[in-house]
C-alpha cells in the first residue's frame, strides 16, 4: 500500500494555486529504446490529458527516466530537480503505469513513494494512454474507486 503525507493530486487541485507550476515527467528507462517521448511532450505543450489544468505559465523543467529497475536514479534526479529546478509536481508517465504494450513496472509504487517522500506532488499519467487504461479498468470493474489505485500501483493485482 502506498503511504505518504503527500497525496496523488488531481487536476482541480493544480488550478487552485496560481503560482507558476514547475512540472517534470518521469518515464520508464526501458521504453526509451522505442519511444522518443512525443506523446508526453505534446500533451504537456497542448495542456491536454493529465496536463489540462495547468495554465500557460506552467513550465516543464524536467523529462527524465527512472534509471532502470528498481527506479535507481529517482532519488538523485528528483533531488536535483528540487534543488536546481524548483519542481512542484512530477507526472509519472503512462509507460510506467500501463502494462501493455510496455514492460510491466513492478516498482511503480516505490517510485511514486520516493517522489512523494521528497515533498513533491505526484500526478498519474502523461498522455491519453493512461486515461484510456483507467476507463477500461473501471468498465471491467477492476478499479472501483479511481482515487484508490493502491493495488494498481503496488503491482500486486494486475488485471
Amino acid at each position: 500500500m502506498i503511504h505518504s503525507n503527500k497525496s496523488i493530486i488531481r487536476g482541480e487541485k493544480m488550478a487552485e494555486n496560481k503560482k507558476k507550476k514547475r512540472v517534470a515527467i518521469v518515464r520508464c528507462e526501458r521504453t526509451e529504446e522505442s519511444c522518443p517521448g512525443t506523446s508526453c511532450l505534446t500533451s504537456f505543450a497542448g495542456r491536454k490529458h493529465s496536463f489540462k489544468d495547468y495554465d500557460e505559465n506552467a513550465e516543464l523543467v524536467g523529462f527524465f527516466s527512472c534509471g532502470g529497475c528498481p527506479g535507481r536514479r529517482i532519488f538523485r534526479l528528483v533531488r536535483s530537480l528540487k534543488e536546481e529546478g524548483g519542481v512542484d509536481v512530477i507526472h509519472v508517465a503512462s509507460c510506467i503505469l500501463k502494462e501493455t504494450p510496455f514492460p510491466k513496472c513492478t516498482h511503480k509504487g516505490d517510485i511514486i513513494n520516493s517522489i512523494k517522500n521528497m515533498g513533491i506532488d505526484v500526478v498519474l499519467g502523461s498522455d491519453d494512454k493512461w486515461e484510456k487504461e483507467v476507463k477500461i479498468m473501471k468498465e471491467k470493474k477492476h478499479l472501483k474507486d479511481p482515487e484508490s489505485q493502491d493495488t494498481l500501483l503496488e503491482g500486486s493485482d494486475h488485471w
